[in-house]
């Protein structure tokens, strides 16, 4: 029998259930990973508070990235062999001590690599090169506003712009984080001091994971050819208890673009969901290979036991983390 974490219902951390059930044999190309350690993103908190609108019915598993040690294989597997540590990102169901992928959703983990590493790099390394490169298109030379900057994808983001010769600026809701950010590089701000200094401007991209108001901000603060992408809604999120009048006001106060301004200010805007990439295996795992193109080794903060999925949620909730949070399976 296998350990799964569902979310039972919308709430707080009172809606996680441990259930057990039966172990899958692969078939085709797919393959049995006996999970270590599950990455824990934010978009699993908003999935638990019922604001996640590509989440599936209740009741469900959430987690997309894993790592783990290969169990079995399928009858069409080729690249793998039991034995083999992996690193994986899952479509839901990540939150368990097994899981069954298809090959393609799999990558070797590398020999100097722990596990814990392993399992945090998938979904902000995705992010980060879907967001900086494929849409953002940042150079060297570029300067670049990350607005979560103390976290998992705002740290990978620093490690993989800097050594390129990228400009990185920095926002973090805590004054004491400021010294953290700077150490690596960054130029830190908190957000009040970077919106009450108006000669913070002429950015290149922008990462803008607030939503809400703060995309307009952030819009004024591009230079020329300056592009923003939008990869979420964080400030919607009300610490442990889902605010369906929160997330409201939030949409509702979403600025609307007009093209021929857009085309008058010679900027740019985009938005990114990683989740709709997985209806493209080739173009996802294709991207995937490049982890090994960078130092890209996510900064791991805390591991809790998979008993304590509740505490674990509630520590990035409060914004204790100060990197990677994951659950632990062994």
């Amino acid at each position: 029998m296998i350990k799964v974490i569902n979310i039972k219902k919308p709430g707080d951390g009172s809606a996680f259930e441990i259930i057990e059930r039966k172990e899958k044999d692969p078939v085709g190309n797919e393959l049995v990973v006996d999970v270590h350690f599950s990455g824990i993103n934010f978009a699993d908190i908003v999935m638990r508070q019922g604001l996640y609108p590509d989440a599936p019915p209740y009741p469900f598993s959430p987690g997309y990235e894993i790592s783990g040690v290969v169990t079995k294989l399928g009858p069409e597997v080729t690249k793998f062999k039991v034995g083999d540590r992996v690193l994986a990102g899952c479509h839901f169901g990540g939150y368990a001590s097994e899981v069954v992928l298809p090959e393609w959703q799999v990558k070797n983990l590398p020999d100097d690599w722990s596990f814990e590493e392993g399992a945090g790099l998938t979904v902000s390394f995705l992010t980060a090169y879907l967001t900086l490169f494929d849409e953002g298109r940042v150079r060297s030379g570029d300067k670049v506003l990350i607005d979560c900057a103390t976290g998992a994808l705002g740290t990978l983001c620093t490690k993989m712009l800097i050594p390129n010769g990228v400009e990185v600026h920095g926002l973090t809701s805590s004054a004491a984080k400021k010294e953290l950010l700077e150490k690596r590089g960054v130029k830190a701000f908190t957000h009040d001091e970077f919106y009450n200094d108006s000669n913070l401007k002429g950015y290149d991209f922008i990462l803008n994971s607030q939503g809400g108001t703060s995309i307009k901000k952030h819009y004024e603060r591009l230079g020329l050819t300056g592009r923003i992408v939008c990869i979420g809604a964080s400030s919607a999120v009300k610490q442990g208890k889902r605010s369906l009048l929160k997330a409201l006001k939030l949409v509702l106060s979403m600025p609307k673009f007009n093209p021929i301004n857009l085309m008058n200010d010679n900027r740019g805007i985009y938005g990114l969901n990683a989740l709709r990439f997985f209806e493209n295996p080739e173009f996802l795992s294709s991207r995937m290979d490049k982890f090994t193109e960078f130092d890209a080794k996510p900064a791991i903060d805390k591991a809790f036991p998979y008993g304590q999925v509740s505490d674990a949620h509630s520590y990035i909730e409060q914004k204790k983390s100060r990197g990677k949070v994951l659950l632990s399976w062994k």
